[in-house]
């Protein structure tokens, strides 16, 4: 007999991202994967460590269609830590838009006393592992039952659509099974000395089969023109930089409510690493190479205040071997450092005092007779003394999972919409306006510098008259580098306008390119088809029609209102060249 599962009524509702408690009782229906061959339901693939390791959860394709019907899927029981989990997967609906979603949830089905901490990835594998979808949960599963996962993980269309690449056909005893493949890495993390819980990251299984490529949001540094703004170092030289990118991604900078035309640097501050710490800002690119550990520690620090942990974990990764028993009392002895060490609350540099902590006691017998070793900072200096009496332990080298790291693409998304520090108006079609900014146009859409002035204009044609929420769509897609957006719908317009201001504005960012070309698929050619010969976008017209001439019966058979209904809006010619590759492609048939 299954454990108490849960219903629909279980889920928060409105909720993207929730835990949700057990019901007990008869809340709906609800199933576990049935056995129907070898490598079918849960299957661990690797052992990473003690506790954590890789499984993956192959869910027939007929079971996720069958949750039109049922409430629940879940797989079978795993063990990570002593632990039992199991997937729970469900469909869900935007009330808003009505569109369909897997839900995708990792359920705790018996939690240590005080609850389990968990840090896991979920992923939903496609055959081209740089469209694979994958989310990083940390998370607190309090009692029997919890589970943390996302209501929205992805459009069942999608998903569903065998030309998208999320179908795997699976051999099992002689028989070919679709099915979905489900990734989890999970790491139970247990309590640190002093009770609170540090994450670190997430080691990487050699045997996973999904990847997903970084957003490109990167813009060009350095970059001179369009800068409206100064870092002044105690020197006098002057940096130039732009409002808009410095206020969304360092806000600090600008806490003194001043209009941040030209902020002064500490005295401390040098040359050499404003510029790695600006490029980083803009470009989101690591230093690379040999750097003097004193320059990578006052980048670190810089890069933690502004909670930028990638670069900051660069930082540390590079001058961990630079940091010996030879230096490292000469390190401490900076101003800086010393600072950082005495603040009273330093949880974001913890990282740095361990490594400092690591070198002092690796070397103590010998720095202990240095007559530097009494000028270490006293807090610092006690550790190490409880350390060397074995009275407390070095940690792991980890950060505060509590700071939310920074991103380039999510910053820049937020500047789209806020407008801030705006030097360009673009006025669209239907007469809405943007406020936007030359220095990211000109480093996106290359015919963007025929844009002269303050303002531009879109021409009043009918191939540019798309809604003003699509232009909006388009523009923060543009920003952010992806038309992937936290699970919103990708529309046939937002596609076909891409696609449009691709070919008109020549985009750098050719990754949107691909993902609108990957998301033209059997279910939307149609639309997209009839859109493109509306709005003149020559290269997904002659996509979208080639895969409309092999489906054409089958969308007559099965939606012959719609059909019609979007062919009406075809001109002669569109509608000749359809019926043309649809004929010849009955004839190649035959």
């Amino acid at each position: 007999m299954d454990t108490p599962l849960l219903g629909r009524q279980s889920m928060e509702t409105g909720a993207a991202f929730s835990p949700y408690q057990s019901m007990y009782g008869s809340p709906g229906r609800v199933q576990t994967t049935k056995h129907m061959g070898e490598g079918i339901g849960m299957t661990l693939e690797e052992e990473l460590e003690p506790k954590c390791s890789l499984w993956k959860y192959r869910a027939p394709l007929s079971e996720v269609r069958e949750l039109d019907t049922v409430n629940s899927k879940y797989s079978d029981e795993f063990m990570v830590a002593g632990v039992p989990w199991r997937m729970h997967l469900q469909q869900r609906t935007d009330q808003q838009n009505g569109v369909v979603y897997l839900a995708v949830h990792l359920q705790c089905v018996h939690t240590n006393a005080g609850g389990t901490y968990g840090h896991f990835k979920i992923s939903i594998v496609n055959r081209d592992s740089e469209k694979s979808k994958g989310k990083n949960f940390h998370c607190h599963f309090k009692k029997p039952g919890s589970a943390w996962g996302l209501h929205h993980f992805i459009q069942l269309e999608r998903l569903l659509n065998p030309d998208v690449g999320f179908i795997e056909r699976h051999e099992t005893n002689g028989e070919t099974v679709p099915c979905v493949q489900i990734e989890i890495l999970l790491k139970v993390i247990d309590p640190g000395v002093d009770g609170t819980y540090v994450f670190g990251q997430l080691p990487k299984p050699t045997k996973s089969t999904h990847h997903k490529t970084p957003i490109n949001a990167s813009l060009q540094w350095p970059e001179q023109e369009f800068t409206d703004m100064s870092f002044v170092l105690s020197s006098g030289e002057a940096i130039r930089a732009h409002k808009c990118i410095i206020s969304t991604r360092c806000p600090t900078f600008f806490d003194d409510n001043s209009d941040g035309s030209s902020i002064t640097l500490s005295e401390r501050m040098n040359r050499t690493v404003f510029d790695l710490f600006l490029r980083y800002v803009y470009s989101e690119e690591v230093p690379e190479g040999r750097l003097d550990p004193e320059t990578l520690i006052d980048l670190y620090q810089l890069a933690a205040e502004h909670s930028f942990i990638t670069l900051a974990k660069k930082c540390l990764e590079l001058s961990q071997p630079l940091i010996t028993g030879k230096n490292v009392l000469q390190l401490i002895g900076c101003e800086s450092v010393q600072e950082v060490i005495q603040s009273s609350e330093s949880t974001t540099d913890s990282p740095l005092q361990l490594i400092f902590l690591r070198v002092l006691t690796a070397n103590y017998d010998e720095l202990i007779q240095d007559p530097r070793f009494d000028d270490i900072p006293g807090k610092l200096n006690r550790k190490l003394s409880l350390i060397m009496r074995s009275k407390a332990e070095l940690g792991d080298i980890s950060f505060n999972p509590a700071v939310e790291e920074r991103q380039l693409s999510v910053d820049l998304n937020s500047l789209s919409k806020s407008g801030v520090f705006s030097d360009m108006e673009v006025i669209l079609p239907k007469g809405a306006s943007m406020q936007l900014h030359k220095v990211v146009l000109r480093n996106r859409a290359q015919q963007t510098q025929r844009w002269e002035g303050s303002s531009y204009q879109f021409p009043n044609e009918e191939q540019y008259m798309f809604s003003d929420e699509t232009y909006i769509a388009f523009f923060e897609a543009l920003y952010r580098g992806t038309i992937e957006n936290d699970g919103e719908p990708i529309t046939p317009e937002l596609i076909t306008l891409t696609l449009k201001m691709d070919s008109e504005l020549e985009l750098t960012n050719q990754d949107l390119r691909k993902e609108c070309e990957a998301w033209v698929t059997a279910q939307n050619c149609l639309p997209l088809y009839v859109l493109s010969v509306r709005h003149e976008v020559q290269t997904l017209t002659d996509t979208s029609k080639v895969m409309l001439s092999k489906t054409f019966l089958d969308k007559l058979r099965e939606e012959p209102e719609t059909v019609w209904r979007l062919m009406e809006e075809l001109t002669k010619n569109g509608l000749l060249d359809v019926f043309k590759s649809f004929s010849n492609h009955l004839l190649s048939q035959h």
